[in-house]
């Protein structure tokens, strides 16, 4: 269950190296690939918690509180701190749930992690092709600053939607929309995005809802410190 979470990270860290193809909106994937660049440079310096809670049909059936951070080479890593000192063993829901239960759940967020990830645009490909179909619209946030929103369909999936909200001076990603399917059921995702004093912008709130399968996953990141 621990890597079934990794889309705490997913959301915020975004490699995006290939080489942008001439499309209309190339100057915008520019800023925006060399934004994440930037950002993703700043991310790896730093170590913070994740507070994961997956509901099904309306009861808590998990909560995850984890300190993340990166290793030498780059590769994130998880410690998980409520479970410590329990008795609970770790990767696994909370002991109520039956075992049949338990293996579903984690097959199928298993899956979805894996298409939820598709949507962070993880290529600067993924961002060019985005793009270049993409609605783009401007406009101001209720704090005043300019913003762009960039709407696009069929983006992973037949019949998708995602929506995501950019600052217009930073290219920072100030949140994102998306509804889509899997496993031929809606899954919609909400994400809001946060940045620092020090320009390290990071996904600071998340809600995943699968109405059919009955779950709802929540994530929350916070406490960032720099490691030096």
């Amino acid at each position: 269950m621990t890597k079934t979470i990794g889309w705490v990270v997913s959301f915020v860290l975004v490699a995006c190296v290939a080489a942008v193809a001439q499309i209309p909106n190339v100057n915008l994937a520019n800023s925006i690939i060399s934004a994440r660049q930037k950002n993703n440079a700043q991310l790896v310096q730093y170590t913070w918690t994740a507070q994961t809670q997956i509901s099904k049909d309306g009861n808590v059936k998990d909560t995850r509180i984890q300190q993340v951070s990166y290793t030498p080479s780059g590769a994130p890593q998880y410690v998980l701190l409520n479970d410590i000192g329990s008795q609970m063993p770790r990767g696994f829901f909370r002991r109520a749930i039956a075992e049949n239960e338990k293996e579903e759940l984690e097959k199928y967020l298993k899956g979805l992690e894996k298409l939820i990830a598709q949507y962070t645009l993880p290529s600067s490909g993924a961002v060019v092709n985005f793009l270049g179909s993409a609605a783009i619209t401007t406009g101001t946030s209720a704090d005043g600053s300019p913003i762009l929103q960039t709407t696009g369909n069929s983006v992973i999936t037949p019949g998708d939607t995602m929506t995501i909200t950019f600052d217009s001076v930073t290219f920072a990603t100030r949140a994102m929309q998306m509804t889509t399917t899997f496993d031929n059921q809606p899954v919609s995702m909400q994400a809001t995005f946060r940045a620092l004093p020090s320009g390290l912008n990071h996904m600071q709130y998340a809600t995943i809802e699968a109405p059919g399968k009955g779950l709802v996953v929540q994530v929350h990141n916070y406490d960032y410190m720099p490691n030096n």
